[in-house]
């Protein structure tokens, strides 16, 4: 069994030729040398983002969600998990037996380049926290990792499965982090209308700083709703997620604690 989850993880369009060379063509390699090596399973991780995202807490999304093409063309690290999902596609229909994943934003333990762990650093650090009005689906890595275990072993050879867990409000976010953390800065809900001039103002300090975070398609979509439904793993592979978000957040500020990312 090969399990495949190396990826570049950045939203810069600046970066968008390294993106597609390493999870669009990187997988298309270690899929055909697997091929090739006569290894006869694999799971590769994608991402819930090929799935959508909608501007209603109400829009439950799924596998079978259509992607609309100007979503995918202002998100270059989404283009390059559609890449990953087409060599996948490509080595099923060539007689191997490929099953895809997707795991929503994922917290925990591990996350040493403070990937979800950006926020959690945000909400301990500052006095003022700025709380936007969309929402994100958030799993576990634990219950992931479970995931992960359950598709390789019961997947459908072609299949993908969104792995996900509570569909929250970011209000609900900010809100456990500082709790769990002990952390009580100020918030600022902030009004929909907004959206428009914090992505013009994400530009401009995205362009000066090359950061692989602050970019105009991150902070529009923290005005939508990244919400999945797990219902197909469920289904098919007996896996839902378990554990309870502040039990992930506890976990997480131990592990940055420890390790010294956070204070």
């Amino acid at each position: 069994l090969l399990i495949h989850l190396a990826a570049l993880v950045t939203f810069s369009p600046y970066r968008l030729e390294e993106l597609s060379l390493i999870n669009g063509t990187g997988t298309e390699r270690i899929l055909r040398w697997a091929l090739a090596h006569h290894i006869p399973r694999a799971l590769v991780v994608s991402s819930a983002c090929t799935c959508g995202i909608s501007i209603s807490p109400g829009q439950i999304l799924d596998e079978e969600s259509p992607l609309p093409a100007r979503v995918a063309l202002r998100n270059p690290y989404l283009q390059s998990k559609l890449a990953t999902e087409r060599a996948a596609n490509a080595a099923a229909k060539m007689g191997m037996h490929v099953v895809t994943v997707l795991p929503t934003t994922v917290y925990g333990p591990g996350d040493d380049s403070l990937n979800s762990g950006t926020l959690i650093a945000q909400v301990t650090r500052n006095r003022l926290v700025p709380v936007p009005p969309g929402g994100s689906n958030v799993v576990d890595i634990d219950d992931l990792i479970d995931g992960f275990l359950a598709a390789a072993r019961k997947g459908v050879s072609g299949n993908r499965y969104i792995l996900g867990g509570e569909n929250l409000s970011f209000s609900t976010i900010i809100g456990t982090i500082a709790d769990v953390t002990g952390r009580s800065p100020a918030r600022l809900p902030l009004p929909r209308f907004s959206g428009t001039l914090a992505a013009a103002t994400a530009l401009i300090i995205g362009t000066l700083t090359r950061s692989r975070f602050l970019t105009p398609q991150i902070i529009g979509d923290l005005y939508r709703f990244k919400f999945y439904s797990s219902d197909r793993a469920n289904r098919e592979l007996g896996w839902k997620a378990k554990t309870p978000f502040a039990e992930t957040i506890r976990r997480a500020w131990g592990y940055y604690l420890e390790k010294g990312l956070l204070t």
